[in-house]
């Protein structure tokens, strides 16, 4: 088998000094090209990054490869991935854009044929990975661009709210993103074909990538992963995004888009006053 080397090279003292970051590969060879690739984007989360971490490394295969494009984090975040140097396969620490521009970074790095985004507060439920071993292995893959599956919703605390995750449906879709998009593993062709997450975006871009065609998808109808609520996507900045993303695509009529950023916010506040779930 013929290997691949892959380097990163590390910013010398000097420049390390002032700006206090740095590229590193934990592994500097990729013996072979992996099947699934999880990419997951820190700044300063060292609160939830070893829940994370360790629910991977638990179910890690060698057809898995794990990626931590971090933003230059100044808490315990890179000690904490140091910790788990021999399960990760790629890190980097370097200034970025956001989240999105860390995405896309790690999309250039990843060798993998699907590739998944999980949150830093986020984690992999048991036996999560086998199921998707098993979609993969039973199921006709040719042309298909996502394959989603359901996601357990919980509080900071950790206590379990209840179960998200719609089948993608075109028309649904147009309206609100109802996919689980932390479970989603994404061809990654699809990226060849539709190019990179736009940084214009700051809290919606996975939303705008997902409508810029109408995809194949296959759907898993079993929690993955366990998603930590009070993400920036479920405010009314996020609101506000998704309105401006609809826009942006002319996805639905702008009465309708008007419609449902009114109520998403009076859901919102509903929610805030925990009148509703």
């Amino acid at each position: 088998m013929v290997k691949e080397n892959f380097e990163i090279s590390v910013i010398n003292n000097e420049k390390l000094a002032t700006s206090k970051c740095f590229l590193h590969n934990i592994s500097l060879v990729k013996f072979m090209k992996k099947i699934i690739s999880i990419i997951i984007a820190t700044y300063n989360a060292e609160k939830t990054l070893e829940r994370c971490l360790s629910s991977i490394v638990a179910q890690k295969k060698d057809q898995l490869e794990l990626l931590i494009i971090d933003g230059c984090s100044t808490d315990r975040t890179m000690d904490i991935v140091r910790n788990f140097a021999d399960s990760i396969d790629v890190v980097v620490s370097q200034t970025d854009k956001g989240i999105y521009d860390a995405w896309n970074k790690g999309i250039r790095l990843a060798t993998g044929k699907w590739i998944m985004f999980l949150g830093a507060d986020d984690y992999l439920l048991v036996d999560s990975m086998d199921v998707y071993w098993s979609y993969l292995t039973n199921h006709i893959l040719e042309g298909v661009d996502i394959i989603t599956a359901q996601c357990q919703l919980i509080d900071d605390k950790g206590e379990y709210l209840r179960i998200l995750g719609n089948p993608y449906n075109i028309k649904e879709f147009r309206r609100y993103m109802k996919i689980s998009h932390g479970s989603t593993l994404h061809n990654r062709k699809l990226f060849d074909e539709l190019g990179d997450f736009n940084l214009s975006f700051k809290i919606c871009a996975d939303y705008e990538f997902l409508l810029r065609k109408k995809l194949n998808a296959g759907y898993i109808e079993t929690p993955t992963i366990a998603m930590q609520v009070g993400g920036v996507s479920n405010t009314i900045r996020g609101l506000w995004e998704s309105f401006k993303v609809k826009r942006y695509c002319k996805s639905i009529p702008l009465l309708l888009n008007v419609y449902y950023l009114i109520k998403g916010s009076i859901g919102y506040y509903m929610r805030k006053m925990r009148i509703i779930n």
